[in-house]
């Protein structure tokens, strides 16, 4: 048996002398920096910090600066005629009166021949003027601000709402990099996997290379049959396509890690392989417990998509509630020649105060609540069903990983047996007790049983890592 263990020993230290080897933390480090997936997630968060700080600014004034200038090359006159104008007088209740003359006899006022028109007892002589026009330039400018008092809520909903979407998007962003992680240690155990099967294939084949050279010899001297002969080299000869199969195996595993951490797919790498004897429970990973609703990234995103649809409630209902803003602001206006002097060089304050109240608009605005209203039901359906199926794998995981750790158990008690078993074997066959089928037989159980403690180790370590995931712990 110590001769097993030095030629285990050997065939670890030949595989690796000639690649680099790499731990898996290294290879998760590698993987997270290079993941596309994750710096998009990265990208998409920082926007919506930047959507969420753009919509705190609708609680703050809104300052404008606006400069217009219009010129044109419109010019013109306006004549106003010569003309006669009526007169007035102080009257005895000290307004201005017609200063029209009447008929001595009468007392009336005297008409003109049209019978309408007044006669005036004096007029004034209006004697005509022209008005010469240009348009020119004509700049406006001001500054004004805007401040909404109350908006039916829309403003606070809305601020709310770019709030979830960013702390959904860093949910987003650690559920991508878990599911990175995840892939990453798959990839690694597989490696590991492939790496410890091709040791288990060179040492089955040693052990028969051996094996034949002992029934060679023993020919020679009369003591075994070429009968014997042929028996081993069959079993060589499936020895050496498991071998052929382990390494193509090895090769995709190699190029697969390659891939998850972003390396050319021919690099030369090695993972970090367990010994044998080593043996890992998996029990510390399980814990009872585990409140998965508040460290599982899908089972917060749930939550917030929840509390998102409320909020669109919130608008929904904003929309047809009162309005209330004010606006302020100061203009300029300079421009307009009329006679060479500008018509207009004048600065003027506004202030406005606008009220808005929805009415009636034959039901629009209740249904498109109750629309969201439903659309939020909806959101809580989904939440239950999804957080339903978590639960499920959850169990599902933390059987696999108990399933796995027992199965790593009982093939570690089968590895020694039939470690056992082949020592014993040996050592008839070679006392002349224990025929070579015998041997043979014994040799295939112990590389069926180092094989399928290899792979048992293998499942354990996918199991947890499935686990972890489902349970919110990467």
């Amino acid at each position: 048996m110590k001769r097993f263990t030095i030629l285990f020993s050997a065939v670890f230290f030949t595989l690796f002398v000639s690649a680099q080897i790499l731990s898996l933390d290294s290879c998760i480090s590698m993987a997270l920096r290079a993941n596309r997936q994750i710096e998009n997630a990265r990208l998409l968060t920082r926007q919506r910090d930047y959507t969420m700080a753009s919509m705190k600014a609708n609680f703050l004034p809104n300052f404008k600066v606006s400069a217009r200038d219009l010129y044109s090359s419109a010019d013109g006159s306006l004549n106003l005629s010569s003309g006669y104008l009526p007169t007035f007088i102080p009257g005895t209740d000290g307004t201005m009166q017609p200063n029209v003359m009447t008929n001595p006899a009468t007392g009336q006022p005297m008409m003109q021949a049209d019978g309408v028109t007044p006669v005036f007892q004096q007029y004034a002589y209006f004697p005509g003027k022209e008005y010469k026009y240009k348009i020119g330039n004509v700049i406006l400018t001001g500054i004004s601000v805007e401040q909404p008092i109350y908006m039916g809520g829309k403003i606070t909903a809305g601020y709310k709402m770019s709030q979830l979407a960013s702390s959904m998007a860093r949910q987003n962003e650690r559920l991508t990099k878990a599911q990175v992680i995840v892939n990453t240690e798959e990839a690694y155990a597989l490696l590991v996997r492939a790496t410890e099967m091709r040791v288990v294939a060179l040492l089955y084949d040693s052990l028969l290379q051996t094996l034949k050279h002992d029934v060679v010899a023993a020919r020679a001297h009369g003591l075994a049959s070429y009968n014997d002969v042929l028996k081993v080299d069959v079993k060589k000869n499936e020895a050496e396509l498991q071998l052929h199969q382990t390494e193509n195996a090895l090769r995709l595993a190699r190029m697969n890690l390659c891939r998850q951490i972003a390396l050319p797919l021919d690099t030369p790498i090695d993972a970090v392989t367990q010994s044998p004897s080593q043996v890992e429970t998996g029990t510390e990973f399980v814990a009872a417990g585990i409140d998965f609703q508040t460290m599982r990234p899908e089972a917060i995103m749930l939550d917030q998509k929840v509390q998102l649809a409320d909020q669109k409630v919130r608008i929904e209902r904003a929309e047809f509630l009162p309005q209330v803003g004010i606006m302020a602001g100061y203009s300029y206006l300079y421009g307009v020649k009329v006679n060479e002097s500008h018509l207009f060089d004048v600065g003027n304050f506004a202030a406005l105060l606008n009220v808005s109240i929805p009415l009636y608009h034959f039901g629009e605005g209740r249904n498109k609540v109750r629309a969201a209203r439903m659309e939020a039901e909806q959101a809580r359906v989904e939440q239950q069903d999804m957080l339903d199926q978590m639960r499920l794998e959850v169990t599902r995981e933390a059987n696999n990983v108990d399933e796995a750790r027992l199965e790593l158990e009982v093939t570690t008690r089968s590895l020694e047996q039939a470690t056992e078993n082949l020592r014993m074997a040996r050592k008839s066959y070679d006392a002349g007790m224990e025929s070579l089928s015998d041997l043979l037989e014994a040799q295939t159980l112990y590389q069926k049983a180092l094989a399928s403690q290899v792979e048992a180790r293998c499942q354990l370590s996918l199991a947890i890592t499935r686990y972890r995931k489902a349970t919110g712990q990467l």
